[in-house]
């Protein structure tokens, strides 16, 4: 007996923004004003989308990310205000909202922090048990994390920066290949991650959703982690992030993603 052929097409390439186009996660791409400046006030948001390795199925959004950046900091600093929403494999929502204060220089490192954890279940009901609520700071290669009653003091390397700063120090780096910007990463605040870089690969002309756009590539290399490429619009806007299946596409609506 013949064996019947499979529907599904493997996706077989990264997820470059001309496969996202063609994996129809794009969508209408936000648009950036000319006013925009990577060193002043701003809001990005970005739908969270993965891929399950096939063309036709398998394939959504999971979640949002907003990231709202206030240059009027205290002196030689400014905040970021992170909020996430992602959906478990158990149908449980994390939400996670972060205040971050960062040093106004590469590599946005971070100097203090408030973060809050939490859950919401399938009947949309707060689950308390699941909560956690933490205080950060750094100070002369020394973290301490307090979180309830205990209190964690470590030593950290220096040009230290988290995933969430990430997003927001590649919109302040040139478009010119130079030596790779070097740093610590603090996955999450937490997870320390040591020995990264980032390095301009370039500006790529590519056709999304019909249209020919001009993008700049920056890709971030290191221990402990997935290769993550970075693409910005000419005016330094960071316009999507890819790492093997999962991508973050920036979206003004991107917190319908998981209505």
């Amino acid at each position: 007996m013949a064996k019947k052929r499979s529907s599904r097409t493997i996706v077989g390439s990264p997820l470059t923004p001309t496969m996202l186009g063609e994996l129809g996660a794009l969508g209408q791409l936000a648009t950036t004003a000319d006013t925009f400046k990577p060193d002043g006030d701003w809001m990005n948001k970005y739908r969270i989308w993965t891929c399950h390795g096939y063309r036709e199925r398998g394939n959504d959004n999971v979640g949002w990310l907003r990231i709202e950046r206030t240059a009027r900091g205290p002196k030689g600093s400014f905040i970021l205000k992170v909020r996430q929403e992602v959906v478990q494999t158990d149908r449980l929502l994390n939400v996670i909202d972060v205040a971050i204060k960062c040093l106004n220089k590469q590599p946005a490192s971070p100097v203090e922090w408030q973060l809050s954890s939490r859950f919401i279940g399938p009947d949309q009901s707060w689950k308390n048990e699941l909560e956690v609520v933490e205080k950060g700071a750094v100070d002369r290669n020394i973290m301490t994390v307090t979180a309830a009653e205990h209190t964690l003091k470590r030593e950290v390397p220096s040009a230290l920066t988290c995933d969430w700063c990430l997003f927001e120090a590649v919109q302040r780096l040139d478009f010119e290949e130079k030596p790779a910007l070097t740093f610590n990463l603090l996955e999450g605040l937490g997870v320390l991650k040591e020995d990264q870089q980032l390095l301009y690969r370039g500006g790529h002309r590519m056709k999304i959703n019909g249209k020919d756009m001009s993008l700049h590539r920056f890709d971030q290399l290191g221990r402990g982690i997935l290769p993550c490429e970075y693409w910005l619009d000419d005016r330094h806007r960071l316009l999507m992030v890819t790492s093997m299946n999962k991508a973050y596409i920036l979206d003004d609506q991107a917190e319908k993603a998981i209505r």
